[in-house]
Formats: structure tokens, sequence, C-alpha cells
């Protein structure tokens, strides 16, 4: 497998889960991580526990390009990339590697849920038109020619971007019906957070980005006038809201503007520029 695998890992502020991580793969894949909170002492300690394992300190360049990043030092033919609260079986990546060996050209290959465990399958691959963005496997020769994940965009909507850009070269997407993954509770996230103000600081962040991305994203394949008409009606709602809330719940009055002020600059043609004050 270590010639044929590489894992590419997107972390922020997740050495818990990452190490959870490294204790499970097998030691011949190499790993890559790209630490996007550029925590010194992880890189320290995990390039010294984990030979095969190389960090990547980063200021926050976002979950797509990071993915990007971790590719350019890929030597092998695939490579699978996870979120850090991702959880995948023993038997996760050998099953993929299976299931995709007769498939010389695909965008994208994830493991099945592991709600549908029980489900019975026709075919072990299953064509899909999108696939979770928290665990799948790409051939890096045809991850590099699509150009990666849109590197304007921080968080949200890069998966929609990716698998657009399959479809628009007829490159399918897979599952791997007998290849299961799963989440973690997703209401604790990844991330580990100092205090309860940097918590909440990428909470409204993530406001601000669902909405910058929403728009860059339908403009970039539907059209300024159409992402326009799409976002319209929620920037309205967001103001309202705003309006009625203000008064009596700062903390909701405040996700609401990072909302309308996330939209505004993807309107007006700024950049993804927001970023937690927390950060290094």
């Amino acid at each position: 497998m270590k010639k044929l695998l590489s894992i590419v890992i997107p972390s922020y502020k997740s050495s818990n889960k990452i190490f959870k991580h490294l204790n499970n793969f097998k030691k011949d894949i190499k790993i890559i991580i790209i630490e996007n909170s550029h925590d010194e002492n992880l890189k320290k300690i995990v390039e010294k526990k984990y030979k095969n394992t190389k960090v990547i300190l980063q200021k926050n360049i976002g979950y797509g390009n990071a993915i990007n990043l971790g590719s350019k030092f890929v030597k092998t033919r695939y490579f699978f990339t996870m979120n850090p609260d991702t959880v995948i079986y023993k038997n996760t990546l050998s099953l993929l590697l299976k299931g995709c060996k007769n498939i010389k050209k695909f965008g994208a290959i994830s493991p099945n849920y592991k709600e549908n465990k029980n489900k019975k399958y026709n075919t072990v691959l299953g064509e899909k038109k999108t696939l979770t963005g928290g665990a799948m496997l790409f051939k890096t020769s045809i991850f590099k020619k699509i150009g990666g994940f849109d590197k304007n965009i921080f968080l949200y909507y890069e998966d929609n971007d990716y698998f657009t850009k399959c479809r628009n070269m007829s490159l399918k997407l897979y599952t791997v019906n007998n290849s299961f993954h799963f989440h973690e509770k997703k209401s604790s996230g990844s991330a580990t957070f100092k205090n309860k103000k940097e918590r909440e600081y990428a909470y409204f962040l993530a406001g601000w980005h669902g909405q910058w991305s929403k728009f860059y994203y339908h403009k970039k394949y539907d059209g300024y006038l159409r992402a326009l008409i799409l976002c319209l009606p929620n920037l309205i709602t967001n103001i309202l809201q705003l309006i009625i809330n203000l008064p009596i719940k700062y903390n909701k009055s405040k996700y609401i503007y990072f909302k309308i002020e996330g939209l505004i600059a993807s309107i007006i043609g700024l950049s993804s520029f927001k970023r937690s004050k927390f950060d290094k």
C-alpha cells in the first residue's frame, strides 16, 4: 500500500484528533499534515515519534488550499484526504483501493457512510453526483490536472466547486459501498478552542464564509446576475433579522451581521479575506 497511497490531513487546532489517527494508521503509509493553526509543538512531537509523517506549518489557508498544498508532497498514485473528525475503519483504505483499481479515470471516490452498513448493494461501486468532503480518495495525476480545489475559496463550497469541475470534465464520482467512515459529533467539530470567545468568533466566521462562498460559487458557474437573484432574498432576510435581534440578542445579531458582511464582500468582488483574530 505504501507505493500506492499517501494520506493528507488538513488540521486546525485538532492535535488530539490527529494523534488518535496517527496511532491507527499503518506505519508504512506516508502521512502529510497541513497544520493550519501553526502548532509548532504538534510538529515537533509528531515528526519525532512518527517517522513517516510530515507536518507543514501554515498560517490558516483554509481546507481546500490545505489539500492542494499537501498534494504537492504526494509521490504515490493515489492520496486520501480526511477531516480530523472523520473516523475510518481498519479496512476502509484497502477496500477503497480495491474498489477503484479497475477505474482509469475518476474525479474522486469516497467510502460509504457508516449508517449504510446494513444495506444490500448490487455493485461495489456507486456512481454519485456529490460525495462527502470529509473523506475522499483522489488519483494524484487527475487531481493535479483538474487543478485541485479553487484557491479563492477559504471555507465552504470547495467540495461543490470541485465536484462541478469533475462533472464538466466528464470525471465521475463514486462511493465504494463496502468501505465505511463516519463523523464524530458534528456539534463539537474538529477544532479545540482555548476559550469561549475564540469558539464564538469561529462561529461568526463560519457565517461570513458560508455566505461569501455561496455567492462566489454561483457567480462562477451561473453568472453574476443569477447568483444575485439566488442570494438577494437571503440578504434581505438577514437584514430584517438583524434589525429584530439587535436590541435583545447580541451574539445572534453579530452572527447575522457577519453573514451580511460576507455576502456583500462577495457581491462587490472582495476576496475571502476574513480570518480569526485568534490565529497566529
